[in-house]
């Protein structure tokens, strides 16, 4: 257990420490310093098998209990501070709640915090992929006009994220779970608006009050479990049998779609955009939206083979597809990117709500790939951003040329999310294999299947159409540039891109995978894609009737903008099958 209570005390201490370490240099001691000792202890609780448990003494569940209350308020505070009625309302219903839910709590014997492998798992994603972009961003904040002392501040919040869920993943409560999900709300709202304009403030309270109704429904099922089963503890919810089981683990499921941005919550992460690049990497691959597919996982036992784990597959297939098709009409790398997370967080969500030891551990192999590939990849929009101001795709044409270092991480990021043998595509293959054994037994699976296929083929068009963007070569670009990148950027990126070739050729090793070329040749497509469009430069396509002129082509401008009837439609659909899983779970 020290390990555990490492992993969560080391980032405040490390806050605490940050008031002092005022030059950049220094900062980047304390913070490798720090990510060094998180990310040796996570892995060093990875490869321990024992698990861990711990009781609250009573001091502790009453200070809990006490700054929940606090939290709370903070809450109703914000709706009235800004004139936010649902955010007032939903923190009053919070309030309500509970306060019904401990009045009515439970003498139990079991342990509020477990260390199990789930546990350790996401020890790695949140201290080692979040702990570079920790690093990462005290590099990039030294390009933001703000004082000393806030760039500090914003270090500081990044720190006590990770401090945050590094305690969720090892709740066993509910009650605790839902105040360390309000604590990730809470870092997600101050996050978001930190640079404090109208529009950051807009997205903020947005945030807020879509992860608010998690909550609601958090407490709602924890309500359901003490009257169905007399508990609060995940591991005696799932273990149970019968009864209000369903509705109960429908419920809190509910704050996974939520947490997840699954369609129609999608706008709070997509309103995160306008807040400094780290936030959208960190909370795109190591914090917050992990969330939602570790919370499905936690419930699988229960979820497997029922009406709601079929609904809640199906849930996730339908957003892998729409959240695709719905990227394709942006041109903000960030906000493609953005859908990009949300579509695979579907998938995610979609495999381990099957609750096979398969299908698991497939979810597990996608949340760690999309961490390394997500994290590599928005680093890498904040590099393009402050040192070449460039945000649209459509302005980074010939970025191949201008910043070659930028435009082949990006390339490699979008590689290791689709071609073989990185864990994506393999994920993907094996759901599908996976998925098609099971139809005999489960046709509703089919839906799955199908939203599979198709949402991989969409994803593939996107990245396609930004890789279009990237290699293209303007006229009134010359020769290949030279990108001077700082340290404090590269060797962040380096070390991700290094962590997806190990893990990768590690994932092969696993699956005794001998053919070598399966790694190679994408690689080799990398390196050289960009020399070979060099020689084939010279060349031009004519068609005939054209009298001859060169005929243009332009992936990156092919845009499939939905009509306003259709967006209404895809979130009308998407909020009525939300409050289906609710009903689903009380008919079961």
């Amino acid at each position: 257990m020290p390990g555990a209570m490492l992993l969560i005390l080391l980032p405040i201490v490390a806050t605490l420490l940050l008031r002092w370490f005022r030059s950049e240099k220094m900062q980047y001691i304390l913070l490798a310093t720090t990510v060094v000792l998180l990310s040796a202890t996570a892995l060093k609780l990875y490869f321990g098998s024992a698990v861990l448990t711990f009781h609250f003494p009573h001091w502790l569940e009453l200070f809990i209990v006490i700054a929940d209350l606090l939290l709370l308020l903070y809450f109703l505070w914000q709706g009235r501070r800004f004139d936010r009625r649902i955010i007032t309302l939903l923190a009053v219903i919070q309030l309500l709640l509970y306060g019904w839910a401990e009045s009515v709590l439970p003498e139990e014997g079991g342990a509020e915090v477990v260390v199990d492998a789930l546990s350790t798992f996401m020890f790695l994603i949140i201290n080692i992929v979040g702990g570079i972009i920790v690093v990462y961003a005290v590099r990039y904040m030294s390009y933001e006009e703000i004082s000393e002392e806030k760039k500090r501040l914003f270090i500081a919040y990044l720190l006590l994220f990770l401090s945050v869920m590094n305690a969720v993943v090892v709740s066993n409560s509910l009650l605790l779970f839902f105040f360390l999900f309000e604590m990730t709300t809470l870092a997600s709202y101050l996050l978001i608006g930190f640079r404090g304009d109208e529009t950051a403030q807009k997205n903020a309270l947005k945030a807020l009050w879509m992860n608010q109704i998690g909550g609601v429904v958090i407490l709602l099922g924890t309500l359901c479990a003490i009257y169905g089963y007399d508990t609060t503890r995940f591991d005696a919810l799932t273990g149970s049998v019968g009864g209000t089981l369903l509705l109960c683990v429908s419920l809190v499921s509910m704050a996974a779609l939520v947490k997840g941005a699954s369609i129609p919550f999608d706008g709070w992460l997509l309103g995160a955009m306008v807040a400094p690049t780290p936030v959208s990497a960190i909370l795109h691959s190591a914090t917050m939206v992990k969330i939602a597919p570790w919370l499905i996982l936690k419930l699988s036992p229960a979820l497997g083979g029922t009406g709601v784990g079929l609904l809640l597959s199906t849930f996730g297939g339908f957003v892998f597809v729409a959240a695709s098709y719905l990227a394709l009409s942006r041109t903000v790398f960030k906000e493609i990117l953005g859908y990009s997370t949300i579509a695979l967080l579907g998938l995610m969500m979609a495999l381990a709500a099957i609750g096979t030891p398969e299908t698991s551990i497939l979810t597990m192999v996608l949340i760690f790939f999309h961490a390394l590939s997500k994290a590599m990849l928005f680093m890498t929009a904040g590099v393009v951003e402050k040192l070449h101001h460039l945000k649209d795709i459509e302005d980074m044409k010939g970025l191949i040329e201008t910043a070659p270092k930028s435009a082949r991480f990006i390339l490699f990021g979008f590689v290791s999310l689709t071609l073989p043998p990185f864990g994506l595509f393999i994920v993907k293959l094996f759901a599908i294999e996976e998925v098609s054994h099971m139809l005999p037994d489960h046709p509703g699976l089919f839906l799955l299947l199908l939203s599979i296929l198709i949402g991989s083929t969409l994803l593939v068009l996107l990245y396609f159409k930004v890789t279009a963007a990237i290699l293209s070569r303007p006229s009134d670009i010359v020769g290949l540039g030279h990108e001077a990148m700082p340290s404090g950027f590269l060797l962040p990126l380096a070390i991700l891109a290094v962590l997806v070739v190990f893990t990768t050729i590690r994932l092969a090793a696993v699956q005794q995978v001998a053919d070598l070329t399966l790694f190679f040749v994408p690689i080799a497509m990398l390196v050289l894609a960009p020399l070979a469009y060099r020689w084939m430069d010279r060349f031009d396509r004519v068609k005939c009737y054209h009298c001859g002129e060169k005929e243009s082509f332009d992936a990156a401008l092919y845009y499939y903008e939905p009509t306003p009837k259709i967006r209404v439609a895809i979130y009308t659909f998407f909020t009525l099958l939300f409050v289906s899983v609710a009903l689903t779970g009380a008919l079961s």
